[in-house]
């Protein structure tokens, strides 16, 4: 028998595969796939992954898991010795103080701007998108790059 190349080896396989009958899948696979398609589509968000939760439930579930998480920490040192009532009190206390300056400077700054938002040239908005679309392309592209260098080879 002669010796193939991998390109004649390769079409002889493709040439035998396509010959093959095609296979049926089982009558009931049909209903089973369309009624568990059914079955997710009818759940409520919450019993959802993440991904399909509102958003602003998504952004209150992590400030409050972010918050507890903290409150566990902190009260774990402080079980632990590690920390006292009074340095737990002093940790707090610039929180609240950022809490309070963040949100009378957006209402500052949101002050300033409202009135001035009918004057906003919308080719500010065109060029301001396109900065951020070619940031973005940019982005993407020394990923693949980076991917293709650093990790693909391995």
């Amino acid at each position: 028998m002669a010796r193939l190349t991998p390109e004649q080896l390769e079409q002889k396989i493709h040439a035998v595969l396509r010959e093959q009958p095609a296979r049926r899948a089982p009558m009931s696979l049909e209903q089973r796939v369309l009624g568990e398609i059914a079955r997710r589509q009818a759940l409520p968000w919450w019993q959802r992954s993440f991904v399909y939760w509102p958003n602003s439930v998504r952004l209150a579930f992590l400030v409050i898991a972010t918050g507890i998480a903290g409150a566990v920490l902190l009260f774990s040192m402080q079980l632990l010795g590690l920390v006292s009532a009074d340095s737990v009190t002093q940790i707090v206390e610039p929180v609240q103080g950022a809490w309070n300056t963040l949100r009378v400077a957006g209402s500052t700054i949101g002050g300033l701007i409202a009135p001035n938002m009918p004057e906003l040239n919308a080719t500010y908005l065109y060029v301001g998108l396109a900065v951020v679309g070619g940031a973005y392309a940019v982005m993407l592209g020394l990923g693949a790059t980076a991917y293709r260098l650093l990790w693909q080879n391995r």
